[in-house]
């Protein structure tokens, strides 16, 4: 073995010193794995436990495969990355990686144990062509299922895309930005719907930024959509009607669907305002747009294609409510809910929490009761934390008649939830 060699995984105790003063920063990796007698895997579990459950790494099995390329020299570990190996190895960041680590120009020629059997970008379109149609099956299980049993995939398919984007460059790194921010901005709906705000945010800015990066316009507008979504939940209708005003300036380049699912947010927004008018002709425009609208559940109609018609009956119920009036908002939901696709289940539960607050505001009380119990199976089922937000702010309303039966049994039931 000559002094340029790179060490193999398996170099014996005394031996490995040398490899860590090499210039090669891979090799300092691999050799000081080795002298701590960790496995890959091993290695990714301490990581792991350095981020803290909140940093949500990717599991060891995956991080393992991570380091296999990084020990490789084919990718470059993220600054943080490279701060929990520090950490994890008890190597300095500039004594493990210097100044400014870069990929190995071309493979060893013949490659460690450690390294990977294939670079990661090859047969890199049939890889993007997987994680694609695996996208459309996990909005259908999102659809059916909720964030609870979705998020782990969308984490690690993430995460597989994070590892594909370190070595990608020119037009193979513009493809899988595409899809990396088309996962990101599932991941921000999934953490909005099980009640995480500051990840919906967070991926929300990752799939902003990837979307940037890749000139995806189509993306970028849809991304200022799910802000407007967040910012809705928190009542800021200055946001939501500035937000889709701005998107809606470049209307005319956006697919259908899109416009609509935009038009009816503005409308929600000025409903939150109380411009009645204004809220009911966007309303009517996002109808027209909204007619055409033909969705499995699965958007393989592009994103928007929720935004049927019926799913626009829905929010003109909601924005009733937000505009003080809840007879109509009844009689609209009443209406909307027969025409929901069965596998829109969780756009169902909102609805019947929604036509709940509507009965709780008119002061029905045994109705808003009733439905706001079918509403919290279908929260339970797909651990949605906005349906059963929703029904929080219900049982306040209806705090004066805790006495009676279906309302004590309401209480009950979300006091037994939120135990579980």
């Amino acid at each position: 073995m000559n002094e340029e060699e790179d060490p193999p995984c398996g170099l014996p105790q005394g031996k490995v010193n040398r490899w860590i003063s090499k210039p090669t920063w891979w090799a300092r990796l691999a050799a000081a794995r080795a002298e701590r007698h960790l496995t890959q895997e091993q290695l990714g579990s301490r990581l792991r436990e350095l981020a803290g459950p909140d940093a949500a790494l990717p599991k060891p099995v995956d991080l393992a495969r991570m380091i296999r390329f990084w020990e490789s020299g084919a990718n470059v570990p993220r600054a943080m990355y490279r701060a929990l190996l520090s950490q994890a190895l008890g190597v300095s960041v500039s004594d493990l990686f210097g100044s400014k680590p870069r990929r190995a120009s071309s493979p060893p020629a013949e490659p460690s144990e450690s390294a990977p059997g294939l670079s990661p970008l090859e047969h890199l379109g049939d890889v993007l062509e997987h994680l694609s149609e695996q996208w459309h099956l996990l909005v259908k299980r999102d659809n059916l299922l909720g964030p609870r049993h979705t998020i782990p995939a969308v984490r690690q398919q993430l995460a597989l895309m994070e590892e594909l984007l370190m070595p990608a460059r020119g037009q193979d790194r513009l493809r899988v930005l595409r899809l990396a921010a088309r996962y990101a901005e599932s991941a921000a709906w999934l953490y909005e719907d099980a009640g995480q705000p500051a990840e919906a945010r967070r991926w929300t800015d990752q799939a902003a930024t990837w979307a940037y990066e890749a000139d995806d316009g189509d993306m970028l507008a849809w991304t200022m959509f799910r802000r407007s979504q967040q910012a809705m939940a928190e009542a800021r209708a200055g946001d939501v009607v500035g937000i889709t005003e701005a998107v809606l300036r470049r209307a005319d380049t956006l697919p259908a669907a899109m416009r609509a699912a935009l038009t009816q947010q503005r409308a929600q927004g000025h409903a939150l305002d109380g411009q009645e008018k204004v809220c009911l002709r966007l309303l009517d425009e996002a109808q027209q747009m909204a007619a055409d609208v033909d969705d499995d559940g699965d958007a393989r109609g592009g994103h928007g294609s929720f935004c049927t018609s019926a799913y626009v009956d829905v929010q003109r119920a909601g924005c009733w409510i937000h505009l003080g009036k809840p007879a109509r908002a009844v009689a609209a939901y009443e209406a909307a809910l027969p025409k929901l696709p069965p596998v829109y289940r969780r756009d169902r539960g909102m609805a019947l929490a929604g036509l709940a607050a509507a009965h709780a505001g008119g002061g029905q009380v045994e109705q808003a009761a009733q439905r706001a119990q079918q509403a919290l199976r279908i929260a339970q089922a797909a651990g949605s934390v906005r349906i059963t937000g929703v029904l929080a702010d219900i049982t306040e309303t209806l705090l004066p008649y805790r006495k009676v039966p279906a309302v004590a049994a309401l209480r009950v039931a979300l006091a037994s939830a939120a135990a579980g």
